[in-house]
């Protein structure tokens, strides 16, 4: 019987990804999904203190201190939009898994490699994400550990949630492998001593960057 790849060489312990732009294709801002929605933009563009608010109230949703529906009502009037429209382009924003990505998981899974996502999201994220049927349906249950920031209630770059994956795992950080495109997420995962990985999201090839990251730490042949 042939088994998986000898895979001693390698300290990779657990390979994470974050999702948007590394395993999931999104939108490249909020006007684009407002035109993948077919929504128009409202001519009176939010003012400097509301696009602080805006932030504001995205940030909240990540670490699950609002639910989304609290998240539309608020945010529509700073954007000129109806809380209906803004679910819509919430919607929109999510393509669905690069091609590529399923193939990815399923061969680390056969190699033996532990896998987890670790992303800043919301409920709405999610809930797309784990709809057998929708266009952005990711099978995240191939995946061993799924942490998403609405429910550890913290959001990278801050230091609490890499802590938390670290308690939850039981790994140091040196055994971690992880695939980011924000560079300071990236940074703050370096500060805990984690190998982490820049995706560039300007070559729109991501799994590609994450294969050949792959290789060369011996994870994958």
């Amino acid at each position: 019987m042939i088994g998986p790849p000898d895979r001693s060489s390698s300290s990779t312990r657990l390979v994470i990804f974050d999702l948007g732009r590394v395993l999931v294709r999104i939108c490249r801002d909020w006007q684009h999904a407002c035109e993948c929605a077919d929504i128009a933009l409202p001519t009176r563009a939010p003012s400097h203190v509301d696009k602080k608010r805006l932030q504001d109230l995205f940030h909240q949703a990540e670490v699950g201190a609002i639910d989304f529906d609290e998240l539309a009502r608020e945010a529509a009037p700073l954007m000129g939009l109806s809380p209906i429209q803004v679910q819509a382009i919430s919607e929109a924003f999510i393509f669905g898994p690069y091609p590529g990505a399923a193939e990815l998981l399923n061969e680390l899974s056969q190699a033996g490699v532990r896998t987890a996502c670790l992303s800043n999201t919301n409920e709405h994220h999610w809930g797309l994400l784990s709809e057998v049927g929708h266009r952005a349906f990711i099978s995240l249950d191939r995946l061993d550990h799924r942490f998403a920031s609405h429910l550890i209630r913290a959001r990278k770059p801050d230091e609490e949630i890499y802590s938390h994956v670290e308690s939850q795992t039981g790994l140091p950080g040196d055994a971690m492998l992880f695939f980011d495109d924000l560079p300071e997420n990236v940074a703050a995962a370096e500060r805990r001593g984690w190998n982490a990985q820049w995706i560039d999201p300007s070559l729109d090839e991501p799994i590609g960057q994450i294969r050949e990251a792959l290789r060369r730490q011996d994870v994958l042949r």
